[in-house]
């Protein structure tokens, strides 16, 4: 086995590990996951925490 055959299996073990990760990525039982993730953002309270300390000048 030389490095020719080692760079192919690499390859194919990377386009491999990639359609995997597509496939867990765009499964419909992760929607629900990916929609609380997205949603998080626009819920977020965006008004200061009322422990700052505006004294230190950050």
């Amino acid at each position: 086995m030389d490095l020719t055959w080692a760079s192919s299996l690499f390859t194919v073990g990377v386009f491999i590990s990639f359609v995997l990760v597509l496939f867990i990525v765009f499964s419909r039982k992760n929607k629900a996951n990916y929609q609380d993730a997205a949603n998080s953002i626009m819920q977020d309270d965006d008004t200061p925490n009322a422990q700052a300390n505006h004294d230190n000048g950050a």
